[in-house]
């Protein structure tokens, strides 16, 4: 579908043509359409299940092995749009229920038959494409999320996990029930980076998972904080 005559939509919507700008920009960055001369072209949800599909070999290896550790019959909240479509996307159990802040994420379940998703709904960042705030918090804490799974920017042994969005980053901690079972979902290269907001504590994070890059120095530091590691 193409979406034509965008200096018309300013007039139309009663916005500013830098608001209707950024959002074409967002929509872009986030797989639902591509901007053309003139207007824009709506994505197909096979565009975006393709672009997903054919991502590297390790985060679809750091996915399976993160199945491998999801009990079956689970309320489970994910951050991640592309790491959480391929864990999902391997999933078999039929009574997982998916809760997410990341509306790109719940488009992208709607072809994986069998599995439930929740989104929280609330104030919209537009820097880190998520629902945050109060309402986004209150939602999710409703649905008794037994299970967390977070593909951070970063993990360190000593402060755990990171994420350069602050507001982001305080979502993630107001929903983080204190007896759920925490997995971070990672590849090596994002461990050790540097945010500026870090988010969970080694204390909450059950097991870290990554890939075989992952150095044994490394290794060994986030297992001597109490978080064991599996390597996919």
């Amino acid at each position: 579908m193409e979406l034509q005559g965008p200096s018309l939509w300013p007039k139309q919507m009663k916005v500013t043509d830098e608001t209707v700008r950024n959002d074409l920009i967002n929509l872009e960055k986030r797989g639902f359409l591509k901007r053309v001369h003139g207007g824009a072209l709506a994505l197909t949800h096979k565009s975006l299940h393709e672009d997903i599909v054919t991502q590297d070999d390790v985060s679809i290896r750091i996915a399976k092995k993160t199945v491998q550790n999801i009990p079956a019959s689970v309320v489970m909240f994910i951050d991640s749009s592309t790491m959480g479509y391929q864990i999902c996307n391997h999933i078999n159990s039929k009574d997982t229920h998916v809760v997410s802040n990341n509306p790109t994420l719940l488009t992208r379940l709607e072809g994986i038959p069998n599995l439930s998703f929740y989104c929280t709904g609330g104030h919209f960042d537009r820097e880190a494409l998520v629902y945050v705030g109060q309402d986004a918090a209150k939602a999710a804490g409703s649905l008794s999320i037994d299970m967390v799974v977070l593909t951070p920017d970063c993990y360190s042994p000593k402060h755990g996990a990171g994420y350069k969005n602050m507001l982001q980053s305080e979502f993630i901690k107001s929903v983080i029930p204190a007896d759920a079972k925490v997995i971070i979902a990672m590849p090596s290269t994002s461990v050790a980076n540097n945010p500026a907001f870090y988010t969970v504590a080694p204390s909450q994070v059950s097991m870290l998972i990554t890939d075989e890059a992952l150095s044994p120095e490394m290794a060994d530091q986030i297992e001597k904080s109490g978080v064991k590691v599996e390597l996919a």
